[in-house]
């Protein structure tokens, strides 16, 4: 510390005008990459406000070019965007390699300084994506009357996927847990429920045809047939050969399997097919 101090001086942290009124309850400085950067954390402590109870619902199924397609039980849909993620990511991955293979040619053991830069902006820019996404979707809650988020997840999939190298890279790399953890704070704070749902299954079965959707177990070997399929450029085809939104039947079957209310093929079959798509720029 002493050391520090005699070399760069007293460093002042700027507090942000947001929070001049707001309960302080810590402040968490964080060394990143060997102390070449920290991180400063303001915590405070925010009563939740309290949201007027409906049997509303909103089903999330999160995915690669679709971050989370979301379908609530009153019939509206929409997609928020995730090749912004990836484009991200391309260019960081990109770009690290041949930081990497520069590095390599001169015997550089460790990050360099410009490694460490592209990360750090990387994680920035992945960073204020989702939290752009998450206020998207706790706004247009709020607008809608929905009191409870169901988000689909697939226990150990970041271990587990086997998808090729280059899907498996692009996947591993979009922070769904760090979404859900951001999303799930979000809805204490306004008073909505949040649960997750185990969600096997629910691409392939077909929610307009009823399918059951049973429970994956890695010991169980059945094979189980459903009424339609997915086919090329993101379309589900039921079995009277309807075509609707692939990640949207998904997002169905993940509210149908929660349990929740409303979740039938007869109030949500005209949201499935033309959800909306919306975008967000990185500051």
């Amino acid at each position: 510390i002493w050391k520090f101090k005699a070399e760069y001086g007293e460093v002042k942290i700027p507090f942000p005008e947001r929070l001049i009124d707001k309960n302080l309850k810590e402040v968490r400085v964080i060394p990143r990459y060997d102390a070449r950067f920290f991180e400063v954390e303001f915590i405070t402590e925010v009563e939740p406000q309290p949201a007027k109870k409906t049997d509303k619902a909103l089903a999330i199924d999160l995915g690669l070019n679709n971050l989370a397609t979301c379908v609530s039980n009153t019939g509206s849909s929409f997609i928020l965007d995730g090749r912004k993620l990836k484009s991200i990511n391309q260019w960081y991955n990109k770009e690290n390699a041949r930081l990497q293979s520069l590095k390599d040619k001169q015997g550089i053991k460790g990050l360099t300084k410009k490694q460490v830069n592209i990360t750090v902006n990387r994680n920035n820019k992945v960073r204020d994506y989702l939290n752009k996404a998450v206020r998207y979707l706790i706004n247009w809650c709020s607008k809608s009357q929905i009191s409870t988020i169901v988000v689909g997840v697939n226990p150990g999939i970041k271990k587990d996927i086997n998808l090729g190298k280059k899907t498996n890279q692009k996947f591993v790399q979009i922070p769904h847990y760090s979404l859900r953890l951001k999303l799930k704070a979000m809805c204490e704070r306004y008073g909505l429920t949040y649960l997750e749902q185990e969600e096997s299954y629910t691409s392939k079965a077909s929610f307009l045809d009823r399918d059951n959707i049973p429970v994956y177990h890695a010991h169980n070997s059945t094979e189980y047939r459903f009424s339609g399929k997915r086919i090329k450029r993101g379309l589900y085809k039921t079995k009277q050969n309807k075509l609707i939104n692939a990640d949207c039947n998904g997002a169905a079957n993940i509210g149908l399997k929660s349990n929740l209310n409303g979740f039938i093929p007869d109030r949500l079959e005209a949201s499935l097919a033309m959800p909306l798509r919306v975008k967000f720029d990185v500051d």
